[in-house]
Order: structure tokens, then C-alpha cells, then sequence
């Protein structure tokens, strides 16, 4: 990057940016909203929340976890109810296998 490029970009300020950047840089701050524009600028990019990621996350986790009489403990430990859990589970140990040797 050209030096005068650089010296431009650390004299952007939030009001410089964008309206649509200014949340994002409030969060990450303006050099990295700026980075990001320059690494990623005319691409649309969408953020799942993050109840979403942490969901998935947690249910990976129950899934391995399981033991298969544990039920009770796993709704205790992630505040879910033994059906939940159960239904969580359900998606590992009812899948159909790929491959047999049939």
C-alpha cells in the first residue's frame, strides 16, 4: 500500500465512513472497519446472530456429551428440558447410515 494511502486512511474518522459502517465501526473501531473494506469492500456478507452460532455450538456439544441415559443431567447443565435434549440427540442416533456393508 502506497505510503499516501496509509497516511489517508489513519486520518478517517466515523464520520467519514459510510452510516451503513458506522455501527461496525463503533464495535471493531474505525481501522478495522477500514481494513475490512479493504479486504472485503463491494461483497454482501451476512452475520447470523449469535443465538444462532451458540446454539449450534451447544447442541454439538450435547450431542457429544450424550452417554445415553443422561438425559437429566444435560437439561441441568445447558438449562433445557429433558425433551429438548432428547430431541437434540434424536437427530444424532436416528440418522441413516452412508455406508453399510450390505
Amino acid at each position: 500500500m502506497e505510503i499516501w494511502v496509509q497516511k489517508i486512511i489513519m486520518q478517517i474518522t466515523l464520520d467519514d465512513l459510510p452510516e451503513s459502517y458506522q455501527e461496525i465501526a463503533r464495535i471493531i473501531g474505525v481501522e478495522s472497519a477500514v481494513k475490512l473494506s479493504e479486504a472485503l469492500g463491494g461483497l454482501a456478507y451476512y452475520f447470523p446472530q449469535l443465538e444462532g452460532i451458540l446454539r449450534k455450538k451447544r447442541d454439538e456439544c450435547i450431542k457429544r456429551e450424550f452417554t445415553g441415559d443422561n438425559h437429566r443431567e444435560l437439561a441441568k447443565k445447558y438449562d433445557l428440558t429433558e425433551r429438548w435434549i432428547r430431541e437434540i440427540v434424536e437427530i444424532r442416533y436416528n440418522q441413516p447410515a452412508l455406508f453399510t456393508d450390505e
